[in-house]
């Protein structure tokens, strides 16, 4: 049995697929299976996957599925593995060569680690370096739920090796969001109340941003964000992280309106995001802008 189930989710994803795997291929660590769920795509990714198939027998599972969305395929992929741990690697990322091997070293330092992850760089649909990101070291290890809640630490699935056992105490995937988003985030959430998370300070993969992305479709986001927050804190508490939670919401999309110049808008998101939370410095600040029509780059 290997030591690790890679899950690689697909999804019309033949232009990419084939670097994602070799990517997998290439790790200093090889104890591992890769399952490829092809989430009913109309290309030829059963014919790449075969062909990998056939140069690396035994190592790669493939299973199709009328397309259902990420959310089941991964559960899918989960249902499916035989590892006593879980990897993700959507089908158009690509794992650095030593991804596994710290994750191991991290994850396997303390039984009480339920999840490992770490820093990705961002590329673009050509594979050009966009930017990594800037983590805040204090946000990312240990009691996770209230920052990953409140979005002040984010964990990039790319770099994501958790023990299969957290999916046996806290449930999969929710189908709910599947055509959403926030399903990883979700997850994260229960898995963070209950398991250590611990954050590795270095870059293990590549995170490739596309324009037709689900992350760019900000109706469908903000749905599932306002679905995550009932889901932990139904609408009839007056909580305390609900409120938090919401205001960052607004907060976020009143950002978005500023920066397209969409000024009407944008003041109208602050005010709401204000009604949560009156004490947020950057959404009175960005009121005021939204007032005298300045243009606004994204802060946290």
């Amino acid at each position: 049995m290997s030591k690790i189930s890679v899950l690689v989710p697909t999804y019309n994803c033949v232009p990419y697929l084939k670097r994602a795997l070799e990517s997998v291929l290439n790790q200093t660590f090889k104890d591992f299976e890769i399952i490829v769920i092809n989430d009913g795509s109309v290309d030829n990714t059963k014919k790449v996957v075969e062909s990998y198939q056939k140069a690396n027998p035994g190592k790669i599972v493939y299973i199709y599925q009328e397309n259902q969305g990420v959310a089941v395929a991964r559960n899918a992929g989960i249902k499916a593995a035989k590892s006593d741990y879980l990897a993700l690697l959507d089908a158009d990322d690509i794992w650095c060569p030593d991804r596994l091997e710290k994750g191991m070293e991290t994850i396997g330092s303390d039984p009480g680690i339920g999840l490992v992850h770490a820093n990705i760089t961002r590329v673009d649909e050509n594979g050009m370096t966009l930017s990594t990101p800037v983590r805040d070291l204090k946000y990312l290890t240990g009691p996770m739920f209230e920052n990953i809640f409140l979005r002040k630490a984010d964990i990039a699935c790319p770099t994501v090796l958790f023990r299969k056992a957290c999916c046996d105490e806290v449930g999969l995937f929710d189908p709910h969001l599947t055509r959403l988003g926030c399903e990883d985030r979700e997850l994260w959430l229960r898995i963070a109340r209950k398991f250590k998370i611990v954050y590795i300070d270095q870059v293990l993969a590549l995170y490739r941003v596309r324009l037709n992305s689900m992350s760019n479709n900000q109706q469908k986001m903000l749905k599932a964000r306002l679905y995550v927050v009932d889901k932990f804190f139904p609408s009839e508490k007056n909580d305390r992280l609900r409120r938090l939670a919401l205001a960052k919401i607004y907060r976020d999309l009143g950002d978005e309106h500023l920066f397209r110049q969409q000024f009407k808008h944008a003041k109208e998101r602050y005010w709401e995001s204000i009604t949560f939370n009156p004490f947020s410095f950057w959404a009175w600040i960005n009121l005021g802008k939204s007032f005298i029509k300045l243009e606004v780059r994204h802060v946290s």
